[in-house]
């Protein structure tokens, strides 16, 4: 991949978390990286092609995510808390995830774009189920709706809490990070989930 595009492709995603994708242009991303607007419309001709390729960009990197924790052998728990660990590192850097930045905009959104947030909230969903299913069998987790349903609430807590966290302060999101163990932690392995959330959001 072109360096160049490459630049273009963090400094879109980036103005994404933290303007939302209406809120920014090229010339934001022209002027950061000293170049002219022209040559970002030369690796993506158009906003919708430069936000399609951050979303694909975004389904990749969770896909190598997955695969990375399977090879290393982690466990369910284990699988679960490095996911929710990207949540924390966005609360502590004040940021939205994309999820959230473009699901506010999604009436906006071009229909690749949408189709391509879907199919990766979809394939997020799936994944999530499958592990708090898995858990369930193992008596990692322990939680009374179905795996799917339990997936939906735990994707929409982490969302909104980030964009809660905008307002309320980062403590926020860390309670509802904390919360989220709490409601899925069967009651004999909840202490030391407790002991492992607190070092991690310190």
């Amino acid at each position: 991949m072109s360096v160049t595009r490459e630049k273009i492709l963090e400094l879109g995603e980036e103005l994404i978390l933290t303007k939302g994708y209406n809120g920014f242009s090229y010339q934001d991303i022209s002027t950061a990286m000293g170049i002219k607007n022209a040559a970002v419309h030369y690796y993506f001709p158009s906003k919708e092609t430069l936000g399609t390729s951050i979303l694909k960009t975004n389904s990749q990197r969770f896909e190598e995510m997955v695969e990375n924790m399977q090879n290393r052998g982690f466990d369910e728990w284990h699988q679960l808390d490095a996911f929710m660990k990207i949540y924390l590192k966005s609360s502590r850097e004040n940021k939205i995830c994309i999820i959230g930045s473009l699901g506010t905009d999604v009436n906006t959104l071009s229909e690749p774009m949408q189709q391509e947030l879907q199919k990766m909230v979809e394939r997020i969903l799936a994944w999530l189920a499958e592990t708090l299913e898995n858990g369930r069998q193992k008596g990692v987790f322990q939680f009374r709706i179905s795996a799917n349903d339990q997936a939906i609430q735990i994707l929409s807590s982490l969302v909104a809490g980030l964009q809660l966290a905008r307002v309320l302060g980062k403590q926020a999101f860390k309670s509802i990070h904390q919360s989220i163990w709490e409601e899925i932690t069967p009651s004999a392995a909840n202490s030391n989930s407790e002991n492992s959330q607190s070092q991690i959001i310190k």
